[in-house]
């Protein structure tokens, strides 16, 4: 297999988004236990970066923008850095190209159609039956690398601490739970919808005495979350602008977190705060919340889940159509498996409320 002496420079590949590159994290420590001292560099798409920022496994990351930069420059780059192992995680067209070029001694991928002549070390991987985290960790199985961590990872330093720290003093959060609330994510149809987080807010309020901490991304995503706090005023917080590590020290500070299948899911995980999934087209088989401390729920009335459609011809019903009250199961089941006790209401308001009074 590997002959150990003769590798000194690891180049790992794994392009996507920020929940798939965390998803490859546990690779990094794992590789980085069993090479302590050799180089480890690691290739992404340029907004993927920031997420790996001061990874404590891995020396350099190299980024890559598709829509800016030249594909030649970047092949001509990798090329002269004399790589000794390249682990391609991705094993698209693309980054095959990129192993196959990079010229180095052992050259890993997984073994999809077409991609073959890239590698001299592959995997056959097992895409489409297991979570991601374990399918990229299969890497590191062929390579006869020792898996000895499974935990994802994004680096908080004191800076991201003392930037969420102000925001929940400032709103008096550290006083109750704090539930976050995710209203991101790269797909319209995997994405609760602003009305049905709504509900649910109002639903776990007739009970709860908690505050609910609203997590944004793009413009749009601040409107919505602007919609929730305006439609439930008191108890619910918009988070200022936060790149993605002050984003990650924000949910970190929060209790629990509940969303859809997206980048801010993946960071709750990895800065272990507990997580209750919503899916819908996306699997959480393959890409849910890791661990046994989340949960997650979906419409399972439906024969079309995880059908990975960007559009959906009838309506998203995974989403519009999943019961608030299923959802509400879930969440205190979350309560009960974390040891997480919020506050009730007082019993006669709660009362009066369920009543409709």
């Amino acid at each position: 297999m590997l002959d150990v002496t003769k590798i000194k420079k690891i180049l790992v590949i794994k392009f996507g988004g920020i929940g798939d590159v965390l998803l490859a994290t546990p690779v990094l420590e794992n590789l980085r236990n069993y090479f302590p001292s050799q180089t480890i560099y690691l290739l992404t798409l340029s907004k993927a970066r920031d997420i790996l920022v001061d990874n404590p496994f891995i020396d350099r990351v190299i980024t890559y923008n598709p829509d800016e930069d030249g594909s030649w420059f970047l092949l001509k780059n990798i090329r002269k850095q004399r790589w000794d192992l390249v682990i391609d995680l991705y094993s698209n067209p693309r980054t095959a190209l990129i192993t196959r070029w990079s010229g180095a001694r052992y050259r890993f991928g997984f073994d999809f159609r077409g991609r073959s002549y890239a590698y001299n070390i592959k995997a056959m991987g097992r895409g489409g039956t297991v979570h991601n985290v374990d399918f990229n960790l299969d890497a590191l199985v062929k390579l006869g690398i020792p898996v000895t961590s499974k935990r994802t990872l994004v680096d908080i330093n004191i800076v991201h601490e003392e930037f969420s720290e102000k925001f929940f003093n400032e709103n008096n959060l550290f006083s109750k739970v704090s539930i976050a609330i995710g209203l991101t994510g790269g797909w319209a149809t995997k994405k609760f919808k602003t009305n049905d987080y709504i509900k649910l807010i109002e639903k776990i309020n007739y009970k709860y005495d908690v505050n609910f901490v609203l997590l944004w991304g793009s413009k749009e995503e601040r409107i919505e979350a602007g919609k929730i706090n305006n439609a439930v005023p008191g108890n619910t917080f918009l988070i200022p602008d936060s790149p993605v590590r002050y984003l990650a020290a924000l949910i970190k500070n929060c209790t629990l977190f509940i969303g859809n299948d997206s980048g801010p899911m993946h960071i709750a995980v990895a800065v272990d705060t507990p997580v209750l999934g919503i899916f819908g087209p996306t699997n959480p088989e393959l890409q849910g919340p890791y661990g046994s401390k989340n949960l997650i729920v979906r419409n399972e009335k439906l024969d079309c889940l995880c059908c990975n459609l960007l559009e959906c011809p009838i309506g998203n019903i995974c989403m519009t159509e999943l019961d608030i009250k299923e959802i509400l199961s879930k969440f205190e089941k979350l309560l009960i498996l974390n040891s997480i006790s919020p506050n009730l209401k007082n019993v006669n308001e709660l009362n009066d409320k369920l009543d409709g009074n």
